[in-house]
């Protein structure tokens, strides 16, 4: 056998074992999946725990189907997904630029550490009573409360990134007096690229939460506003339908922006490898 053909077969052996390991990955997760279904189902039916608490999800599943049918929760969806991505793109536009100054200087970095570290532990959306006054119900003050939680998650992981140059690397580029804006884009930036990418994606899932939860809270159009309606109505089965639809929209967003930091970071192995 010769070495090229040797190569192929192991080349293909490893293939195989990647989509057994992946086949079996995803038969595990919605094997938890059905099995977390079952138990809610028993659970409910048995009367432990009062309906009003916990419907059968079988009833959930039907209040569901029965919202997919209506325009207006289409518009709700697309009012959450709408605030929280435009939230997210604001807070990037603001973030990313602060994290990489405060990453490249160690002054700002210093300057900055305190109010960033305070910044990062606040809750915003206890803000939103107070931005509510001056805004109302409109989708400025979700945008707020939005970029609030996001943009001190994403400065950190800008900082992370930007100083993780090696020493090494800072010192030849000053011995050889490379101008700031070739260091910039051909060293700063590329290697605090993952580490932002990184940030965006947890941000991604934060901007969905923060969108509900002002929506529930404050009244804003949205999901939320779904979700509390139903609740005061009484109508349990539709309030867990909307909590599984806010859910399954945090879920698919966060795979999303997956994919994206995928693409940008081909060269690095995936987490989920």
């Amino acid at each position: 056998m010769t070495l090229s053909a040797t190569l192929h077969r192991t080349g293909e052996a490893r293939h195989a074992d990647s989509e057994r390991s992946k086949m079996s990955r995803v038969a595990a997760q919605i094997g938890v999946i059905a099995g977390a279904i079952i138990l809610w189902e028993v659970i409910a039916r048995s009367g432990v725990l009062p309906a009003s608490l916990l419907p059968p999800f079988s009833e959930v599943a039907v209040a569901l189907v029965s919202l997919l049918g209506q325009a207006s929760f289409w518009g709700d969806v697309g009012a959450t997904l709408g605030g929280a991505m435009l939230g997210l793109v604001t807070s990037a536009v603001i973030a990313i630029p602060i994290g990489l100054l405060a990453g490249l200087s160690p002054f700002v970095e210093r300057s900055t550490r305190i109010l960033v570290d305070i910044g990062r532990s606040f809750p915003s959306i206890a803000l939103l009573p107070v931005i509510i006054l001056f805004y109302g119900t409109t989708l400025p003050t979700k945008l707020i409360v939005i970029v609030l939680a996001c943009s001190f998650p994403l400065i950190v992981q800008t900082i992370y990134g930007a100083r993780g140059i090696e020493e090494s690397i800072i010192e030849t580029a000053r011995s050889y007096r490379i101008r700031f804006r070739l260091y910039f884009l051909r060293v700063a930036l590329p290697t605090a690229t993952p580490s932002i990418m990184t940030g965006v994606r947890l941000a991604t899932t934060v901007a969905v939460l923060v969108a509900v939860g002002a929506e529930v809270i404050g009244g804003l159009p949205g999901i939320g506003q779904g979700l509390a309606q139903a609740q005061l109505d009484g109508a349990s089965a539709t309030a867990f339908a909307y909590f599984v639809v806010a859910g399954t929209l945090g879920f698919v967003v966060t795979r999303l922006a997956e994919l994206l930091e995928a693409r940008f970071l081909r060269w690095r192995p995936s987490d989920n490898d």
